[in-house]
């Protein structure tokens, strides 16, 4: 059995079209666990709509956040004693055939992977957003994405199964003997960066990372965030004091003070340069309170309960 989970916050409408393509898909037996991350009353009214039996609601009583929300749905997922974990963001709409090939394309490895495919885009759905991501330089934590524009249009030329350096969890297939072996999400992350965390953790115990291109999704960009605005300083604060984390997490003491320095000064530079600019305000300042709170959290390592300078998650 498949154990399928998904984090709603305030964006049930979403939800519901993400819940009920799963509800079509062919071939396998699964449940649907569906975290509700302390949703305004009117949005988890809505969310209650769903009748079939293989949905469970569970409504967690305080915004946990991303890694707090999944790691909240994997704890009752465990009761249910599943043979996989499928983990997929709500603003998405799964091909109905899409859990059957993860599957399939698991057992090739012996359940030895974390398995994702092609992951178009919701407004082009002839376009692919994203596929994987293979390494430049691992000491400057540099992944650059197969799919550079969010928007190439699939033409056939990634219709090769391969294994991957890097995978987002957009949608994923855990075997439980995987998840055994890597355990939660890590709870130093609240929004941005933890999937890259645990592919890493998942990769130093001999795990690969697999994508097959027979598995399909479609999804909008940034949608349960900021409402498509890519810009957000928000999301420049949360994703740079994930790449922060991570670097601290994964690499060498001695890497880490390189990127930690050498970043900071170009960082301070730009932000001098672009003074007073829309781009100074857009990304190099989030960017610089992210450095800020980030080493306060060096001397304290407290699990991230959300804050943010820009306000708290929408």
């Amino acid at each position: 059995m498949v154990v399928v989970i998904l984090l709603n916050y305030n964006k049930t409408k979403y939800t519901l079209e993400c819940v009920d393509s799963i509800l079509k898909s062919a071939d396998c037996d699964f449940k649907v666990i569906v975290v509700d991350n302390n949703s305004e009353t009117d949005e988890y009214k809505l969310l209650q709509t769903i009748t079939d039996e293989r949905v469970i609601i569970k409504k967690s009583d305080i915004n946990r956040g991303y890694s707090g929300g999944i790691n909240y749905g994997l704890e009752f997922a465990k009761l249910l004693n599943p043979g996989y974990y499928l983990i997929m963001n709500n603003d998405t709409i799964i091909d109905k055939f899409a859990v059957k090939e993860l599957i399939s394309t698991s057992k090739k490895y012996d359940d030895k992977c974390i398995v994702s495919g092609k992951v178009y885009n919701m407004d082009e759905p002839d376009t692919l957003q994203y596929i994987g991501q293979w390494c430049r330089n691992y000491k400057k934590f540099d992944y650059p994405p197969y799919i550079r524009d969010l928007k190439e249009k699939d033409t056939g030329q990634y219709d090769t199964e391969m294994e991957m350096e890097m995978l987002d969890d957009i949608f994923w297939l855990l075997p439980a003997a995987v998840f055994t072996q890597v355990g939660n999400y890590c709870d130093y992350f609240f929004l941005y960066g933890e999937q890259n965390d645990y592919v890493l953790r998942a990769k130093k115990l001999g795990l690969k990372m697999i994508y097959t291109p027979k598995a399909k999704i479609w999804h909008y960009q940034h949608l349960s965030v900021t409402d498509d605005d890519q810009k957000s300083q928000r999301i420049a604060y949360w994703t740079y004091f994930g790449v922060l984390l991570l670097v601290y997490l994964h690499l060498s003491v001695l890497d880490f003070f390189k990127f930690y320095t050498v970043n900071f000064i170009k960082l301070v530079v730009k932000s001098i340069i672009q003074f007073g600019s829309t781009k100074q305000k857009t990304v190099s300042q989030p960017m610089l309170y992210a450095y800020f709170y980030f080493t306060i959290w060096l001397f304290n390592k407290k699990p991230n309960k959300g804050f943010n300078p820009y306000s708290n998650i929408r």
